[in-house]
């Protein structure tokens, strides 16, 4: 597997994202990769009722972390938070170059909103279906 190059992570902390040490490279899911967060405290996209603590810190997050790593030969970004999963917006996007995967984390948490309006319609979705269970019981 392929360690990130730090100018890559660099990148990410100076957009005021968190970036994670780097997992052993015997990790299953993302070896040499890691983890990244956006939080609360910077500007971008977020879910309204979405609060985790990066830690050991103590940050608060306020939207879906991202796993970045490589293969050797591809980048992947990837959000997944449903288990078993994949539930809405969450997604595995596969690139070429490091660039791609850098830009592709960037969108994610300042770009286009799309990606995460699925995950906020969802979110809205479920705390409606609890507010209707609650109520029929």
């Amino acid at each position: 597997m392929a360690a990130i190059p730090e100018s890559y992570l660099d990148a990410l902390r100076a957009a005021g994202l968190l970036v994670s040490d780097p997992y052993v490279p015997t990790h299953v899911a993302s070896p040499d990769g890691v983890f990244v967060c956006k939080p609360a405290s910077a500007a971008g996209h977020s879910l309204p009722n979405y609060e985790l603590y990066w830690e050991p810190e103590g940050v608060q997050i306020d939207a879906p972390g991202l796993r970045l790593h490589s293969d050797g030969e591809r980048w992947f970004v990837r959000c997944h938070e449903y288990v078993p999963g994949p539930g809405p917006g969450d997604f595995r996007n596969e690139w070429g170059t490091p660039e791609e995967a850098e830009a592709d984390v960037l969108d994610f948490y300042f770009g286009s909103p799309v990606r995460m309006d699925v995950k906020r319609r969802a979110q809205e979705e479920e705390e409606e279906h609890r507010r209707q269970t609650r109520h029929s019981t």
